[in-house]
């Protein structure tokens, strides 16, 4: 396994996620049951990408992550005709560029069944992204986000699930 990678995030992401330096993964050298770890090294630069928030820098083709901050946004994007048109090409495009194409939700189950000014009726927007999910053959990942650990926490997953698709779909070493 490369003992350095590189993330690259669109500039345009609003809320990035903060990238350890360092990240300890299990070493794909040995059968998991060896559980045996190796430290990767964690680079991040920012550029603007054609589809999703993040993906590896060197396997841009390979896992590319999608991240929606909220209900809000995603009742937005699925149940506002108009936007829904430019999500559902941005989805195409997604999916158009990578093997793995993955969309990221910052919140809990809780948050996304919780009514509020906005959201009248989470259910709606909950089943529309569902089903986009599903039409497009895009893997759905809800993390929750609000606080610092949560965000840490959430691009610790992130670099383990790029990683993951360098390895998983070609021979790295």
């Amino acid at each position: 396994m490369k003992k350095e990678w590189t993330i690259i995030q669109d500039t345009r992401e609003k809320k990035p996620l903060k990238f350890p330096a360092n990240l300890k993964m299990l070493d794909d050298r040995y059968p998991p049951v060896k559980q045996r770890m190796i430290t990767v090294r964690l680079h991040t630069v920012v550029e603007k990408l054609d589809a999703g928030d993040y993906l590896l820098q060197g396997h841009e083709d390979k896992t590319i992550i999608e991240r929606k901050g909220s209900l809000r946004e995603i009742a937005t994007n699925c149940l506002n005709e108009k936007d829904r048109v430019r999500f559902i090409k941005s989805l195409v495009k997604l999916k158009n560029a990578c093997d793995h194409p993955v969309l990221m939700l910052e919140g809990t189950p809780l948050e996304m069944e919780r009514p509020g000014p906005n959201v009248p009726n989470p259910a709606c927007a909950t089943d529309a992204l569902m089903r986009l999910m599903r039409e497009y053959n895009i893997e759905f990942i809800l993390l929750p986000g609000k606080t610092y650990s949560h965000r840490r926490a959430c691009a610790n997953w992130v670099a383990r699930l790029l990683i993951t698709g360098a390895i998983t779909n070609g021979n790295i070493q």
